[in-house]
């Protein structure tokens, strides 16, 4: 009874649906009147498209106000002025990948770069040892007899630390400016008027300022002969052993101006080899890295006391060139 009354009621929604269904078809006007644009223009011979209505040779070409714009014509370059020092002062950082399997490449970019940023030192840091084989003239020969030939005696030398600033620099000769001091020690023990020792420790500290100009010989990319001179002074202080700290006596210190030279041999040991250069340069922006075979002359006449400290003594040292 149930599928007799179902299989009724859909044929008879099936005979309905025509009956409230809708004609989706849209009519066409059949008046004469409907413009009809396309079947009234006219075909153009240059062109199928209309211009506002128009056929596209019915349309006048007009001049622009303004020059057509073209790109890269007519700019203004903007540079950048690069100098030695910022060409590569940030340099050493190469993004992962670049140069994936171009070993080759590499190498010869490092042998160049190696020979160019040698050229690029703004100045140097100069650290030296200078034994001291200096002539010392006192009252009674006491100083020599003392801290030269006495007993228990040091005659030490001096550590010497310099800046030098270039001036300018080119293939046969650079010029510099020089600022730079020194500490230095000697002792002994005192010596009574009648010759015998004391058990007093006698210690004579000096400490020299310098500043000259100085010249270089370039020699390739292995050595440097170099000289530098100017007014100096000397500190000399006397510390005694026999007397307490803050008693009278204790310290004397006295000064002379004088003058000095100094001689250089430099040996640069990174310009044998342009990987080991390299490698420097990166981790530490040093450009340039010479040991120094060093010789000084010095004189200093005009101290409280009858002193005089005069001569010339060698030395070794190093040089750190940089950006």
């Amino acid at each position: 009874m149930l599928g007799r009354n179902l299989a009724f009621l859909i044929t008879l929604a099936l005979l309905s649906a025509p009956l409230h269904a809708t004609d989706l078809r849209q009519n066409v006007s059949e008046d004469g009147n409907v413009e009809d644009v396309l079947g009234s223009s006219t075909a153009s011979g240059n062109s199928p498209f209309l211009v506002d209505g128009e056929s596209s040779d019915n349309v006048e070409k007009s001049k622009a106000q303004g020059e057509d714009y073209i790109f890269n014509h007519g700019v203004k370059e903007v540079s950048d002025k690069v100098t030695p020092k910022k060409k590569y002062e940030d340099f050493g950082y190469t993004l992962p990948g670049t140069y994936e399997k171009q070993e080759n490449y590499i190498e010869l970019d490092k042998l160049k770069m190696a020979k160019d940023f040698r050229k690029a030192s703004t100045g140097g840091l100069n650290i030296s040892f200078i034994k001291n084989n200096f002539n010392y003239q006192s009252p009674n020969d006491i100083i020599n007899q003392t801290v030269g030939t006495g007993y228990k005696s040091i005659k030490g030398g001096s550590i010497f630390v310099r800046h030098d600033s270039y001036i300018f620099k080119t293939a046969a000769l650079n010029g510099h400016w020089s600022f730079g001091a020194g500490v230095g020690y000697n002792s002994g023990r005192g010596l009574f008027v009648n010759g015998t020792r004391s058990d007093t420790k006698i210690s004579l500290w000096e400490v020299p300022i310098d500043a000259g100009l100085g010249l270089e010989i370039p020699v390739y990319t292995w050595f440097k002969i170099a000289g530098t001179g100017g007014p100096s002074a000397l500190g000399l202080m006397q510390n005694r052993s026999d007397i307490q700290r803050g008693e009278k006596g204790k310290r004397k210190i006295q000064y002379s101006p004088g003058y000095f030279a100094n001689a250089q041999v430099k040996i640069n040991l990174s310009g044998f080899n342009e990987e080991t250069a390299y490698d420097l340069f990166t981790s530490s922006q040093i450009t340039n890295l010479f040991l120094n075979l060093e010789v000084r002359h010095q004189n200093y006449a005009n101290f409280q006391d009858d002193i005089k400290i005069s001569g010339t003594s060698f030395g070794v040292g190093f040089t750190f060139e940089y950006l």
